[in-house]
């Protein structure tokens, strides 16, 4: 069990006793440090806190338990992962041979040995079956202190001894472990360059999709590839989002920062990622990517755990069947087990989890054996990721690594590289191929990306050198130093006075007359001293101060597209944001400026990063109105659902009331499409004859007009 997060699970721990009122307070301390006196709640909740810290005290709680709740613990422990769904749990209590009770949980919250992960929504909480009822369809979540389930980790788990497999001489297969930090850095700069956008339904849009899917680095097969692992890709989103690589603002996912634990090694980064595995809604074995799959009851994580401890039941030596492994699942786990469960969800998935995801992962070892099938054991990283042994050494035993070459593209082997070292290099060059070696290309904007997360020329300089087998080119060093120094060229001033011209020719003669400034453009200059300017020789149009809120100064024509801008009123950033979006329109009236929205210019501000929420905020902002619904249409009407042309007959009727009778009697109900207006009423093609027919039988003659 992982103690590096010590404090954050202490933390929610304190935290959520806060959140018990008194009695339920005092009915879990009764049973967990087992108080002489009646102290104060605070008192209580410090003493609780304080017993996760105490490891003689943690044993006897424990010796105090039923074998199911130990059994629990256990469970949680060696998934390295605090936090589980109630439901998860069940279902592997009952893959033990367990009843499906929830009690075993309920004593294990009365012990305060697990607690609720509790929703914002229910501020204090009186008892566990109101939480309970609380979640409704949700499947409620749990969480137990890391240093109180490591002490369960060596309690007995009931599973079985499987056949031993008969391999052949073929050799065993390991994976090195860095497939996945390799993708996730590639999935990092993918994103950082343009991020994804979710639809409200929780997917992405085809477009995005398509990006990820068609992305030779995401959807390649790995170099050591023993099994496909079904949309990579998708699975490499889910981990980031979980790893805390992307996150998600507004329905975009951004790139966030990769894990300073791949700072500590290989093991550590594997670590994380395994437990990142049960915690996965969004990817399955069997599906896929499955967007927005938050529903109650998905099996697959409860799954994944009682996978790799039948495996960590054999023999350490000992070879297993893929297919027996699979079919000890099939029948004890309850979701597979049931009777009435879907044809479809019984399709083969295991090979695919073990000889894909789990082997990357290294936790997997596998060979043929003499059935030609596939055989697996744990390797000796998964044995003691699981609790047994010694903790491996995965550290590569060659520092330098990689070679430079003169057109500035990076050959890396993989022998020699760490996730620090992919993390480093992913910073300030773009992954062009992972495989066996993999190649990396310096380029400008991948150096200024670096720059800015707070690398230098000569950070950069040392990681090529440290790492490199020969000497950098002079002609690379040249290009570096190059792009550093451009941004390096950055002035800093304090307050300054920015001067707009109405054309370039008049900041020319402005320049000529003697005005002391640095040019910003063709028509913009900046005065660092404003005393130093002779406002004699200037006609200004308006002022501008730059610490207020920014001034409504554009008009939007009745066409809903057309921008018309008033420089009167208007700001230096005005000319940084309306190019995002609208085109400059030639030839408007004298002293003003027109722009115009088009599908091209929304199209390449939506490419920027522009949102529907984003651009009508501007328009609030500039306009003083809502975004107007031809900018709209434009901008994201090819994501809603698409119109539909058809030819209906339209129906019109005397009144409201005989509308409204049409609409409601049955006979006539089912023979009308829908009701475009008060009197109107739309009918289809097939239905006419017998519309009117039913009319006739109640005395309503139908005018019909002409074709």
């Amino acid at each position: 069990m992982p103690l590096h997060d010590l404090p954050y699970w202490t933390e929610l721990y304190r935290e959520t006793l806060m959140r018990y009122r008194d009695a339920l307070m005092r009915k879990v301390a009764t049973r967990l440090v087992k108080p002489r006196g009646q102290w104060p709640v605070e008192e209580l909740i410090e003493r609780c806190v304080a017993f996760t810290g105490n490891p003689a005290q943690i044993d006897r709680r424990l010796k105090e338990l039923p074998a199911a709740g130990r059994q629990v613990l256990s469970l949680i422990a060696h998934s390295r992962q605090p936090r589980w769904r109630l439901g998860n749990l069940l279902e592997m209590l009952v893959a033990l041979g367990h009843p499906a009770d929830l009690q075993p949980m309920l004593d294990l919250l009365d012990a305060g040995l697990l607690c609720p992960i509790l929703p914002p929504a229910l501020q204090t909480l009186g008892q566990f079956e109101e939480w309970l009822a609380r979640s409704g369809t949700a499947d409620p979540t749990v969480f137990a202190h890391p240093s109180v389930a490591t002490r369960a980790q060596a309690e007995s788990l009931p599973f079985p001894v499987l056949p031993e497999a008969a391999v052949t001489d073929a050799p065993v297969r390991e994976a090195d472990g860095l497939e996945w930090p390799l993708r996730l850095t590639a999935l990092w700069q993918q994103i950082a360059s343009v991020p994804l956008r979710r639809t409200q339904g929780g997917d992405f849009f085809k477009r995005d999709l398509d990006r990820l899917r068609e992305d030779p680095l995401l959807s390649a097969a790995p170099a050591d590839s023993v099994f496909e692992t079904r949309d990579s890709p998708l699975l490499g989103v889910a981990l980031a989002e979980i790893e805390g690589i992307v996150r998600q603002d507004e329905g975009e996912i951004h790139a966030a920062a990769l894990p300073t634990d791949w700072d500590s090694g290989l093991p550590r980064a594997l670590e994380s990622l395994y437990s990142a595995l049960f915690q996965l809604r969004n990817w399955n074995p069997l599906d896929g990517g499955c967007f927005g799959d938050e529903q109650h009851g998905n099996p697959f994580p409860s799954a994944y755990l009682l996978l790799i401890l039948v495996l960590l039941r054999q023999p350490e030596q000992t070879w297993c069947s893929v297919v027996d492994v699979e079919a000890w699942l099939l029948a004890h786990h309850p979701f597979w087990a049931a009777e009435d469960v879907r044809p479809s969800r019984r399709q083969p998935w295991v090979p695919s989890l073990l000889l894909g995801l789990a082997y990357d992962l290294r936790l997997i070892q596998a060979t043929r054996d003499k059935g030609e099938s596939w055989a697996v054991r744990l390797s000796p990283f998964g044995r003691w990721l699981l609790g047994t042994g010694e903790e491996p050494r995965l550290q590569p035993a060659h520092a330098q690594t990689l070679l430079v070459q003169p057109n500035l593209e990076i050959i890396v082997y993989r022998q020699g590289l760490t996730p620090a070292l992919i993390a480093r290099l992913g910073l300030f060059a773009a992954w062009k191929q992972i495989g066996s070696a993999c190649t990396l290309q310096l380029e400008p904007h991948t150096v200024y990306r670096a720059l800015e997360q707070g690398q230098s020329f000569e950070t950069i300089k040392h990681t090529l050198e440290h790492h490199g087998a020969r000497a950098i080119p002079t002609s690379v060093l040249d290009s570096l130093r190059t792009w550093a120094d451009k941004r390096d060229r950055i002035s800093v001033y304090g307050a300054a006075c920015l001067l707009e011209f109405a054309s370039p020719d008049d900041l020319n003669e402005a320049v000529a007359r003697g005005l002391p400034a640095v040019r910003l453009g063709d028509r913009m200059a900046l005065v660092a001293n404003e005393d130093d300017i002779d406002f004699r020789h200037f006609r200004l149009t308006g002022t501008r101060d730059y610490s207020l809120p920014p001034e409504k100064c554009v008009t939007v024509e009745a066409d809903g597209v057309s921008l018309t801008v008033d420089p009167t009123r208007s700001d230096l950033m005005l000319e940084t944001e309306l190019p995002r979006f609208a085109e400059l329109v030639s030839g408007a009236p004298a002293g003003r400026r027109q722009y115009r929205l088009t599908p091209a210019s929304l199209a390449a501000g939506r490419d920027g990063g522009l949102t529907p929420a984003g651009l009508d905020e501007w328009f609030h902002q500039r306009a003083g109105q809502f975004l107007p619904p031809a900018a709209r249409l434009l901008l994201s009407g090819a994501q809603e659902t698409p119109p539909a042309l058809r030819r209906h007959l339209v129906l019109h009727v005397a009144s409201e009331e005989m509308a409204e009778g049409l609409m409601q009697w049955p006979e006539t109900r089912n023979l009308i499409f829908e009701q475009l207006g008060p009197t109107t009423l739309v009918v289809l093609e097939e239905n006419r004859e017998a519309l009117v027919n039913k009319l006739g039988e109640i005395g309503i003659i139908v005018e019909v007009g002409p074709e």
